[in-house]
């Protein structure tokens, strides 16, 4: 789980340099600026995700399987 927790924070450091910081062009349509607000809502809720995956649920796991094994 954790190599693919880093490859998703190697994806969408990809995905925000190359949209510009999800900084839509001046002249993009409503659609595409709330593409760009999605996908950056996406990936703020990804790494929260991320991070209470790793800081709070894995560590309880481990510590839980290492009592019972």
């Amino acid at each position: 789980m954790m190599q693919e927790h880093d490859n998703e924070g190697v994806r969408f450091r990809q995905i925000a340099e190359i949209t510009n910081d999800y900084t839509p062009p001046a002249d993009g349509c409503n659609t595409y600026k709330v593409t760009f607000a999605m996908l950056q809502e996406f990936e703020q809720d990804l790494h929260l995700h991320i991070h209470l995956e790793n800081n709070i649920l894995f560590p309880a796991a481990e510590k839980l399987e290492s009592e019972f094994c």
